[in-house]
């Protein structure tokens, strides 16, 4: 090996010198709706709104951006002392000398000491009665209620500081002394603190004051070491120690959660026990940190003097960047106990102590990305692949990296399968390399482009990706499918948790397999997140899942699934993670992300925000927030847009409403919908309801209802009813009148009409009559008693439907004027049919209807066509000797008029009479009531019909059937 390939740099640092530190935070500035970059104060209402003062102004914001809030008189912008008593009252002042209560999200002046204090910043501190406005100016105290004055401090304030139990004050007038004013029975006390000059010196207002644990910290600026403290409660005075860090930094505030910290011009300083000043960490050191809230999710909220507002969604979870590496980390293994192997894209190895913080840079010689590392425990080394013609063999002890050529180029991934055995993943080839140590022989076990492999060390398989499927390896290396509703599937990844199942990742979930079967499933309906999986990893029954928008932990036992939002937009370069140490370390660009995984819970509260109505339209026009709105009928148009607060609350949570009195089911919006309209709701009295739910499925409180009161139109309220009775009965009257007069000029066209209708409807009842003359009825009961006696029940039966089915469709049709022409011709159908089955099949039936003639839109007379069917086989057809037919033709002409023709070969019409006339009684009612109904037809201008008779002669002049013609035109 040519040393002259590898350039070998290693440099050791000390913690604080190696690395750039910081949580991960997303930012808000001015593309946010925050206008000012300077911020100075940060707090959370009652209803989870966050506040912040800034230089331009004060700002709310609202779950999707900054809002500013209206303040009309204010004679400079800048917002400071922005604080929230124990009532919920927010309150802050300017550098005008205005003191500012928040009302209804605008600001309301509640003291001006302009004239006072002519520009001079005066500190603002609300304790439970007394308001103090303390400057180096004037110092007064003010009623918190009325407003007055209560007392002037007679006090040029230079330093103060608030305390847990009020608040510290140092007043240049008094030397050496400190003052402590706080409230005891609801009376504002003053205690004086007198400090030993040549011990404790105040050194003229040179120094900073602040409160650290349970002491009010005096910190001189020329020298740290000299910094003294008072207790808060007993007020003694005692020295101090202070990390030597502090002694440049200017300290703009204090908090304390489960550590103190100290904000300054230097990042914040967490320190979590007083007497351990050396173990304080440092984080964004390059930030002027003024404030800092944690708000009801456990989210740290911070601002800053120059670069807006932070927000760190958790301090568990942290970047560490390689100063001298600025390029992209795309592997990682773990090679010991605290150790770490890293690739980089530019072909850098970098050799990490997690312990001492030192590491070693090694630059490959092909300076191509180092996309995998292979740790080799039994031969402590590890296999370097790039993606290039070189892969390398890194020696654990040495620090020394031999090239071995293309043996590991280009990996896509790498399965220890027993101490010299190693399953290797080509662009092309899944390999077994059978005696690392010795020698390069290998197994070639497909010739296919593999993607992922693993090797269960339980169950001796391994578990091999590729382009077509996945199969598992037995010992014998023999294949067995794994299929997943039936079909092969593709594994991106794979990883196995301490209870033996392996988990693989596919495009859009994550499957549990265990001897090659899938047994378990995560999915979006379980909690996934809907990103793109970068990479999983199991540790103990944990696995955790490392995603564009988020860390997961899933409880494998439980089938619990845990979520840690990182909304930095770095997390899109986030790759496969490593564990350490209770660390999960996780690749990224130019950084590394460590997450402590021994925290108890490193997920957010699941308290799930209250939503709001944000605004309220009528008719399209903006309207006043109330709690009732009456709406008249002809504006029945109502549109609500609505809210919930909290950090990056819309796009975690949707919207849930209902409208009692209109729906009772609760609607679910979509992500990021933030609006519902309803327009037209009958008149009445309803309610509107809203309600939160976050994407894990938790329901939120039901806001305060709204509701709603339609109005009815006018002529629904009971004055117009009486106005229209009166009305009507009026008309009435009026209208008799002029109908009297009209009456004998109507009468002969009235009564007319009247007989006419009465003519119509005798016609119809004589005319059902004649279709189901008694013959046909007594006739059609003997044959059905006949097929009956002779045992014949299935012709019966089939007679019977068949009569019964016409008798309704000729009930049906006695009703109306008109019936369409399908209508028709199946009641004609079924008539014949019955006919032929009483005939016993006497004659034929050829029927032909034209193809273009639609159906359904023909309309003819209800009964026309049957009486002349019904002649044709009773005088025509039954009376001949040998079987007979019948032709009924159904056509159109060009003048859409209906051409029906019913042909018989019958005995003809002139024999029919002479065997009629002999029968005793028979009346021939039928087509005579056809050609008064053709008649009525036509005066009534509903058809126009003709009918015409034909007889069919042979030569010799014999009859030998009847051809009628009708043409049936619609009016």
């Amino acid at each position: 090996m040519k040393k002259t390939f590898y350039l070998l740099v290693f440099i050791s640092f000390f913690f604080g010198n190696v690395f750039s530190q910081e949580p991960f935070y997303t930012q808000f500035t001015s593309d946010d709706g925050l206008a000012s970059l300077a911020n100075f104060n940060i707090i959370q209402d009652k209803d989870n709104l966050v506040w912040v003062g800034a230089e331009q102004g004060l700002f709310y914001y609202n779950g999707k951006r900054f809002i500013k809030v209206k303040n009309p008189i204010a004679t400079t912008k800048s917002i400071f002392n922005l604080q929230i008593d124990e009532e919920g009252q927010i309150w802050c002042s300017t550098i005008s000398g205005h003191i500012y209560k928040v009302v209804n999200k605008e600001l309301q002046l509640f003291k001006d000491f302009s004239n006072e204090l002519k520009g001079t910043f005066a500190h603002l501190m609300v304790l439970n009665n007394d308001i103090f406005f303390i400057s180096q100016r004037k110092s007064f105290q003010i009623d918190k209620k009325t407003g007055a004055v209560k007392k002037d401090l007679n006090a040029e304030v230079s330093k103060i500081a608030k305390s847990e139990n009020g608040f510290f004050y140092y007043n240049l007038k008094e030397t050496n002394t400190i003052t402590h004013v706080y409230e005891e029975d609801g009376i504002s006390v003053f205690k004086k603190v007198k400090c030993n000059e040549k011990k404790f010196s105040l050194n003229k207002g040179n120094f900073q004051m602040f409160q650290w644990f349970d002491e009010i910290v005096i910190k001189l600026e020329s020298n740290v070491s000299k910094a003294f403290s008072i207790n808060i409660h007993t007020r003694e005075i005692s020295s101090i120690k202070l990390p030597d860090s502090f002694q440049k930094a200017q300290v703009y505030n204090t908090k304390k959660f489960q550590e103190n910290w100290l904000l300054t011009s230097n990042g914040i300083y967490r320190t979590s026990e007083k007497t351990k000043v050396n173990d304080t960490e440092q984080i964004f050191e390059d930030y002027h940190i003024t404030d800092v809230l944690q708000d009801n999710e456990n989210n740290y909220w911070l601002t800053t003097l120059q670069n807006g507002v932070f927000v760190v969604p958790s301090l568990g979870i942290t970047k560490k960047s390689f100063l001298e590496i600025k390029e992209d980390i795309i592997s990682i293994e773990t090679v010991a106990k605290n150790r770490l192997l890293l690739g980089t894209q530019n072909g850098n190895l970098i050799d990490y102590n997690t312990q001492n913080n030192d590491y070693t840079i090694t630059n490959l010689s092909n300076q191509r990305p180092v996309n995998r590392i292979k740790y080799d425990k039994i031969l402590n080394r590890a296999y370097v692949s790039t993606n290039g013609t070189s892969s390398y063999i890194y020696d654990l002890k040495s620090k020394g990296v031999t090239n071995v050529g293309s043996q590991f180029t280009t990996a896509k991934g790498f399965a220890q399968i027993s101490k010299d055995s190693l399953v290797y993943l080509s662009y092309r080839h899944a390999i077994i390399y059978t005696h690392l140590s010795k020698n390069k022989e290998h197994i070639v076990l497909e010739s296919k482009r593999p993607i992922s492999t693993h090797y269960d060390s339980k169950n001796k398989l391994i578990y091999l990706t590729y382009i077509d499927g996945t199969v598992v390896y037995n010992k014998k290396l023999q294949t067995i499918p794994v299929s997943y509703q039936g079909k092969p599937i593709i594994f991106s990844e794979y990883t196995q948790t301490s209870n033996g199942k392996i988990w693989a990742t596919t495009r859009d979930k994550i499957l549990g397999l265990e001897a090659g079967k899938i047994t378990d499933s995560i999915t979006y309906s379980t909690g996934l997140l809907q990103s793109q999986i970068k990479g999983i990893l199991g540790k103990e029954n944990f696995l955790w899942i490392v995603t564009e928008k988020g860390i997961q932990r899933y409880d494998t036992d439980k089938k619990l699934i845990k979520t840690i939002n990182l909304t930095d937009k770095s997390a899109i370069k986030f790759k496969h993670p490593v564990v350490q140490n209770n660390h999960l370390w996780i690749p990224g660009n130019n950084f590394l992300c460590r997450v402590d995984v021994s925290v108890p819970d490193l997920t957010h509260s699941k308290t799930v925000p209250l939503a709001y109505i944000s605004n309220v339209k009528i008719g399209g026009n903006e309207q006043e927030i109330k709690t009732k709105y009456e709406l008249p009928y002809k504006t029945n148009d109502i549109t609500f847009n609505f809210n919930a607060n909290g950090f990056k609350a819309s796009s975690k949570n949707v919207f849930q409403y209902k409208l009692l009195g209109f729906n009772t089911e609760w609607q679910t919006s979509e992500l990021n919908d933030d609006v519902v309209r309803y327009i037209g709701i009958p008149s009445g009295k309803y309610e509107f309801l809203l309600r939160t739910k976050s994407l894990d499925g938790s329901i939120g409180k039901e806001s305060k209802g709204v509701k709603i009161i339609v109005q009815k139109p006018f002529w629904e309220n009971w004055w117009f009813i009486a106005a229209v009775f009166f009305t009507s009965v009026l008309g009435v009257v009026i209208y008799y009148r002029i109908k009297l007069q009209w009456k004998e000029k109507e009468g002969e066209r009235e009564l007319e009409k009247v007989i006419l209708d009465s003519r119509i409807s005798k016609l119809r009842l004589e005319n059902l009559r004649s279709q189901m003359n008694p013959h046909f009825i007594f006739n059609s009961l003997g044959a059905i008693q006949d097929y009956v006696m002779k045992n014949e029940k299935y012709l019966a039966s089939d007679y019977l439907v068949k009569f019964s089915r016409l008798i309704r469709m000729y009930l049906n049709h006695s009703r109306v004027n008109v019936i369409s022409l399908k209508e028709e011709l199946n009641s004609l159908e079924i008539y014949i049919a019955l006919e032929q089955l009483r005939f016993e099949n006497k004659f034929k039936v050829h029927f032909f209807v034209d193809k273009n003639i639609n159906k359904d839109q023909f309309e003819v007379p209800p009964l026309f066509l049957q009486p002349f069917v019904e002649n044709a086989i009773k005088h025509g057809l039954v009376h001949k000797k040998e079987q007979g037919s019948l032709w009924i033709s159904v056509k159109k002409n060009k003048s859409n008029v209906l051409i029906v023709t019913i042909e018989d070969d019958g005995i003809g019409r002139e024999k029919s009479y002479e065997i009629n006339k002999k029968r005793q009684g028979h009346k021939s009612f039928a087509v005579n009531a056809t050609q008064e109904r053709v008649s009525l037809y036509k005066k009534e201008k509903l058809f126009d019909i003709s009918v015409d008779f034909t007889d069919k002669v042979e030569e010799n002049n014999k009859a030998i059937g009847t051809v009628v013609t009708l043409k049936i035109k619609r009016i």
